[in-house]
């Protein structure tokens, strides 16, 4: 062998960092099959939605914040986008992932504030969005968008279901929302399941940078808030001038002391502009985990 051949044998096995260079190759093929292994269980774990598409008419109707509708209320637009603004950085600042909706008693606007919280938050196109509705014993999101979903929510948390069936979209690819259409009066036992934690856990491998918004029954209605307070993130609690009682704001923010409170919406607000506008304060959150 002549001296040329034996320094290129040499090369060939000479070891970089305790590895000789056909270990390196090995390793460098392993890694890559590990990766494209990884790739594809990302990919199967991705929401699957189904397309839905929503009657203008009834958004309007129903003060829906829909893209596109060249006649959505500019000052509710801009209302929801500082909502959306102030309860990001806050998720962002304290890592927070699930947001809980919810209000003190009935008729405060919880669904429809989710509903176009979630649609303002989906039009930043970094963050994927889920919209769960969770107030399972009166479920109103898909009746509010009046949808009729493939697969009830329900039927998921019972078994019947997986998650990649329960999903719809409304126009925007970067958000997803669950609901029901059917009632049920065993909601604290199914909200109290570990299916629930599963779903929150394949949510999050299954979405990039998420954001969870669970619409709640009201807090002084039934424990089912305070069933899932243990499970998600903070609460952004919904209260509405001239119909919810100061009182029961105060109740309802003392039953979820001990977990943490984003902020308080105060929904069809009089003081900001004329028209359907609200105020957002923080001064009451308190709590932590």
């Amino acid at each position: 062998m002549s001296i040329v051949e034996r320094a290129l044998e040499k090369n060939r096995t000479t070891k970089v960092g305790g590895i000789s260079r056909p270990e390196r190759k090995a390793e460098a093929d392993r890694s890559l099959v590990r990766t494209e292994s990884a790739a594809a269980i990302a990919s199967e774990q991705r929401i699957l939605a189904t397309a839905m598409t929503l009657d203008r008419d009834h958004c309007r109707d129903r003060r829906l914040l829909v893209e596109g509708d060249q006649d959505n209320d500019g000052a509710a637009v801009a209302a929801y986008r500082m909502l959306r603004t102030r309860l990001l950085h806050r998720a962002r600042t304290s890592g927070w992932t699930t947001i809980a909706v919810t209000s003190a008693g009935p008729n405060d606007g919880k669904t429809l504030t989710a509903l176009n919280l979630a649609f303002s938050m989906a039009r930043e196109k970094s963050r994927e969005i889920i919209l769960l509705d969770m107030d399972m014993r009166n479920p109103s999101v898909c009746r509010t968008l009046g949808v009729q979903p493939v697969r009830q929510l329900r039927d998921y948390l019972e078994r019947s279901s997986n998650t990649k069936d329960i999903f719809f979209s409304v126009g925007r690819e970067n958000l997803y929302i669950a609901g029901s259409t059917v009632p049920t009066e065993h909601a604290s036992e199914l909200l109290s399941s570990p299916r629930f934690d599963e779903l929150i856990a394949d949510l999050k491998r299954g979405t990039v940078n998420p954001i969870v918004l669970i619409d709640l029954p009201p807090v002084l209605v039934t424990d089912d808030a305070l069933v899932v307070a243990p499970k998600i993130d903070a609460f952004l609690v919904v209260a509405s001038e001239g119909q919810t009682n100061r009182a029961d704001v105060h109740r309802a923010l003392e039953l979820l002391g001990e977990f943490p409170i984003a902020g308080v919406v105060l929904n069809r607000a009089v003081d900001t502009a004329p028209g359907y506008d609200y105020g957002y304060d923080t001064s009451e959150a308190k709590g932590g985990r």
